[in-house]
Parts: C-alpha cells; sequence; structure tokens
C-alpha cells in the first residue's frame, strides 16, 4: 500500500504509539498505512458522509486492520473524546471547515498533536489559529503533480504575531518547494487585489494590507534566493580538506540529497546514526556534516529492513542531506590528528606519516608526532582519559616513560613502525588488535586505546566552528544525542 505525497508526509510524522483520529478519513489510507507500518495499534476514522466511511471500511477489511479502526460517522471530532486521541488528522477541507472542526472541540488545544492540511483559505485559518490559542510548529510541503500541499503541525500554545505575508505563506524556510510555494501565494495574492482593484467601490485597507502582503512575499523569495545552499557547503569542505586526498577504500563525500537545497542549519556528527537523523529532522536541520560515511561498501537496497536502509530512507524523506569527510579529514592540517593532538597537549606537532602534498602545497598525511613533559604513562593516560572523555582506556606499558608521542585519530595501530622510526615512545590511537598489544610491549612502546569515539569526535567543534565562521547566516550545531557507544565494568 503506497500513500500520496501529502498523505505520507503527514505519516511521517505521526508519533510511534500514538492514538490517532482521521478527520474526513475518505478511504481509510493514512491510518490502515501506519498500522500496516506498526506506527499505530488504533484508530478512529471520522467522517460526515457514509459514502467515505464504508470506503474506508472496505480499505480496512482489504488489509485486515478493521478490527483495529473505530470507524465514527459525525461532524469533525463532535463524537470522539478528547480521552481517546493524542494525535488529530485533519486533511484535505478548506481552512473554514478545519477551524469550525476545531472550535468545536476545545480540548483539541490540549496537548493533543495536529495535523492541519487545509486546501483553501490558508491566511485566514493561519490567523483563526494564532487568536485560538494554538502554534504552528511546522509547516512542511509535499508535491502532487503539479500542485503543492502545506501540512502544519499544530499544538495548543501561543504563536508570536504573524506578518502579513507569513499569514499568507507561512515561517519562512528553506526547502525545495519553498520558492514555488511563495510564487503560487504571490500569484493568489495579485489575483485577490487586481479583482479587488476592478470592484466600482475597493476597500482601500484591504488593497493597502494586499499590498503589504506582496511585498513581504518578495521580500521572502530574495531572503531564500540568498541563503546558503548544501553545494557551497560541500565546496568550502572541499578547500578545507580536499575529498580527492581520501583513501582508496573510504566514500568521502556528498552522499545525500540535493545540491541546491537551501540551508538555515547543519548538525554536525561524528557518525549519522537513526538516532543523528531524529535529531537533525527535530532541529529542522537541512543538512549533516559527519566524520563517517553514511554510506560504506556495497549498498544494494535501500528499504526498511536495513539499518543504513533506514537511515537513508529518513533522510530522504525528511530532505536532509549529508556530506562525509572521513580520511581526507584525518590527513589534512587542521583535521582530526591535529585536532587529536592538541587536545592532548602535543606541542612541536608534525607529520607521522607524511602522504604527500596537495593542490597548493600543503603537505598531508595519517597521525601526527609530538612532545609532552616527561611523565609516568600512568598520569598521561588518565590525563587523556579525561581530555577526550573517554569511558575507558587500554593500554600496554612499553617501559618507558612518555615523552615523544604519536597520536592516530581512529584505528591507526598499523602506524606503530613509523611511531617507533621517529623515535616515539607512546603511541595514542584506537581499535588495537591483540597481537599489535602483544607487538607494543616487545618493541618497547607504550600502547594507548583511547576509543574510535573518543580519538576522533574531538573533531566535531572544529568543524562546528569552520562552518559557523564560513555562514554565519547559518544555525551550525554539534550533535547531542550521538555519544560513546562502549561501556566498561
Amino acid at each position: 500500500m503506497e500513500l500520496t505525497p501529502r498523505l505520507h508526509a503527514i505519516a511521517m510524522q505521526v508519533p510511534q504509539g500514538t492514538r490517532l483520529a482521521d478527520v474526513g478519513t475518505d478511504h481509510g489510507y493514512l491510518p490502515v498505512w501506519l498500522l500496516l507500518h506498526g506506527r499505530i495499534e488504533k484508530a478512529i476514522a471520522a467522517d460526515l458522509r457514509e459514502g467515505p466511511l464504508n470506503r474506508a471500511r472496505e480499505t480496512a477489511r482489504r488489509y485486515g486492520q478493521a478490527e483495529n479502526i473505530s470507524f465514527r460517522l459525525c461532524n469533525g471530532l463532535e463524537d470522539i473524546a478528547a480521552d481517546e486521541v493524542d494525535t488529530v488528522a485533519i486533511a484535505g477541507m478548506g481552512g473554514e471547515t478545519i477551524a469550525a472542526i476545531l472550535e468545536a472541540a476545545p480540548w483539541s488545544r490540549q496537548g493533543k498533536l495536529l495535523f492541519l492540511q487545509p486546501m483553501t483559505g490558508m491566511p485566514q485559518l493561519r490567523q483563526w489559529l494564532q487568536s485560538r490559542g494554538y502554534v504552528i510548529l511546522e509547516e512542511r510541503l509535499a508535491r502532487e503533480g503539479k500542485r503543492l500541499y502545506s501540512i502544519w503541525t499544530v499544538r495548543g500554545g501561543t504563536m508570536l504575531p504573524l506578518s502579513p505575508a507569513e499569514l499568507w505563506a507561512g515561517i519562512n524556510k528553506p526547502g525545495p518547494f519553498r520558492l514555488d510555494y511563495l510564487s503560487l501565494a504571490e500569484e493568489k495574492a495579485h489575483k485577490v487585489l487586481d479583482g479587488l482593484r476592478a470592484a466600482r467601490e475597493p476597500d482601500q485597507a484591504v488593497a493597502a494590507e494586499l499590498e503589504n502582503v506582496l511585498i513581504g512575499l518578495q521580500k521572502m523569495k530574495k531572503e531564500l534566493t540568498s541563503m546558503t545552499n548544501v553545494g557551497e557547503v560541500f565546496a568550502f569542505l572541499q578547500e578545507k580538506a580536499p575529498f580527492e586526498l581520501q583513501e582508496g577504500f573510504d566514500n568521502a563525500g556528498f552522499l545525500v540529497g540535493r545540491e541546491g537545497t537551501a540551508v538555515s542549519k547543519i548538525l554536525v556528527a561524528l557518525d549519522i546514526t537513526e538516532e543523528v537523523v531524529q535529531e537533525a529532522a527535530e532541529q529542522g536541520a537541512q543538512l549533516i556534516v559527519a566524520h563517517h560515511p553514511v554510506i560504506f561498501g556495497g549498498v544494494k537496497s535501500v528499504t526498511d529492513q536495513t539499518v543504513t536502509g533506514r537511515i537513508l530512507l529518513f533522510l530522504a524523506e525528511n530532505r536532509i542531506a549529508a556530506i562525509c569527510a572521513h580520511t581526507n579529514l584525518d590527513a589534512v592540517e587542521g583535521g582530526v590528528n591535529d585536532v587529536l593532538a592538541l587536545r592532548l597537549g602535543l606541542t612541536g606537532i608534525g607529520q607521522l606519516k607524511q602522504i604527500g602534498v596537495d593542490g597548493l602545497g600543503r603537505p598531508y598525511g595519517i597521525g601526527r608526532v609530538g612532545l609532552v613533559s616527561e611523565q609516568s604513562l600512568y598520569d598521561f593516560s588518565m590525563a587523556a582519559k579525561r581530555l577526550l572523555g573517554a569511558n575507558g582506556i587500554r593500554l600496554v606499558d612499553g617501559g618507558k616513560p612518555v615523552h615523544m608521542v604519536a597520536v592516530g585519530g581512529g584505528a591507526c595501530a598499523e602506524l606503530m613502525a613509523d611511531a617507533i622510526a621517529q623515535g616515539c615512545d607512546t603511541f595514542v590511537t584506537s581499535d588495537v588488535k591483540y597481537h599489535q598489544f602483544l607487538e607494543a610491549r616487545a618493541l618497547g612502546l607504550n600502547l594507548v586505546d583511547a576509543g574510535h569515539f573518543p580519538t576522533e569526535n574531538v573533531v566535531c567543534s572544529v568543524l562546528r566552528d569552520w562552518l559557523a565562521q564560513r555562514f554565519p547566516q547559518v544555525s551550525v550545531s554539534v550533535s547531542q544525542r550521538h555519544t560513546e557507544v562502549f561501556s566498561y565494568l
């Protein structure tokens, strides 16, 4: 069973396990789809007319969900009690009708989540919601053929006053269809204004307000066209950490999304996990910049049956782009290894294993070498644990005090020979294998495994600062949900 884009846009926002009322259910597609995908367990399908309600019953029977849906022949929410539902969807009706339905059910302002998709009268409905104690949390656009639909997420609350243009087109936020939507709103406002001016006695106050609407809509369009887009962010990261410097096995680059998508919020994370994508969606971020590639190896399908598939689907469905800078960011000046060396207090930092120079003559390579004041391995390791925020550290004592230190963010234990060749007594890296610990002890090298996440996550704050400085008009933040996966007993 497939939903139309506008119903799918609603379905993807319905919270897991919620109790849903679908008002004006027509064929019952929305509740049946949600039940089939395990997002809800029960639903109410309501319609004013017997015909649409019977079609909904037939859809539910066809997909084996009739027992999980309560069918109500009623006007709006009149036969639905407040304690029966948490979420209400009202789609495909005029704004005046939606307002009347909510007016008759004041409990809809009290802790309920509403998804509204008006077909007409949107300026009037926005104004009504604002005056009746509702707040529009978000407006999303869905395209079906040549038509654009606006889906609003609404709760009870206080909404900041909307400008005349915002009453017509909502709060201005970037998105793939936003410019088209503004153009349509502008076209409608022009038609209303032209009709008003053609009247024998035009209402000058209304005409002046419509002129203000048009000025505001034009300003919104100008703001969008001057916004940063995904392609510009990728080009900047290409300057900082050229993607052609990545290792042959890697898959760094612009991996998901549309190059021209406008960006007002960026979330930075070490990995793009399901939790990180959810965090980005809740923040309204249009782009995730990560270290580890979200697509790695041979992805042969994109379905909800695999973790990678679910992540890629969620990114696409929420129109979130992904750029991943991996081994290229490890190797360049100011990247992962320089940040790691500085975090551990190394001075006189140089290359551990230089691979070459980039097109601008800048050296690049994996790992760094530097000095610390001479200290015991225990003291150095405890400081590293604290400085990196590691939950635990594994180490082998090579029998020497710590003074000349090599670092390799992530799994770099294969560079032990390079560290020893440069006279290092200590090597900090991660993902060390048993035989590598044995080898390090035999060679007299202190080997410290500080964890993959702690030795690389340090670069996220640097990425944030790079992006915030280059794109001051963009909000950039580091993920708060993605943390060290390991625990130690």
